[in-house]
């Protein structure tokens, strides 16, 4: 049972995958608000939130920008839910989602001023050039945005590397180093206070 709960959270699917996002939706209320508090988004950019899992962040998005939100998921389950939260947008044509791997996105060059990855990059390969697939997407002057719930030193991180087969937890310093490798001009990293939370946001 612990193995399914792992791999759900890794690629939500079936039934239980609906619950599982449900809970993520909720669960990761206070880093998705940490998030937006350390971000600028402009009144009108083009944003994609990478592993967009139940949609939450997207509906955040389309309420601050008039630009589009897509998503993006290589989970057919969080394609749909993501699609369902936020079906008027969809509708409207502000918002696609489709369903991807982040190491090979059908997306257009400079498509984006916006890319987020929230509490999704442990499962990512190849961490160097995915971070250069991502950078191809966003706009120059543009901004990636990674947020999640360990800075690298949280008590927890040991216990889940060694649960999850291909998980990996990234400190500031070893996220910077792979955002500049990848072509990244910036790099800023935000840390709640008393807390693991960590933002880190890459100016192309």
């Amino acid at each position: 049972m612990a193995d399914e709960k792992i791999d759900q959270c890794m690629k939500p699917h079936g039934e239980e995958g609906i619950e599982t996002i449900k809970n993520m939706n909720e669960n990761h209320k206070h880093i998705s608000e940490f998030a937006f508090s350390c971000v600028e988004v402009g009144k009108d950019d083009n944003i994609l939130d990478i592993g967009c899992g139940g949609g939450a962040n997207i509906e955040k998005f389309l309420g601050i920008t008039s630009g589009n939100v897509d998503g993006l998921d290589y989970s057919e389950v969080s394609v749909s839910e993501s699609v369902k939260r936020n079906q008027s947008a969809v509708d409207s044509g502000r918002c696609e989602v489709i369903q991807a791997d982040v190491s090979d996105m059908p997306l257009e060059d400079e498509s984006y001023d916006l890319v987020t990855g929230f509490e999704t990059i442990y499962f990512w390969p190849d961490l160097g050039e995915t971070f250069k697939e991502v950078s191809r997407i966003i706009k120059p002057d543009g901004q990636f945005m990674i947020a999640q719930g360990t800075d690298g030193t949280h008590p927890d991180d040991e216990k889940w590397l060694a649960t999850v087969e291909g998980m990996s937890v990234y400190t500031a310093p070893e996220l910077e180093k792979y955002l500049l490798d990848a072509g990244f001009r910036n790099v800023d990293c935000f840390k709640k206070a008393d807390d693991y939370i960590l933002v880190v946001i890459a100016k192309k």
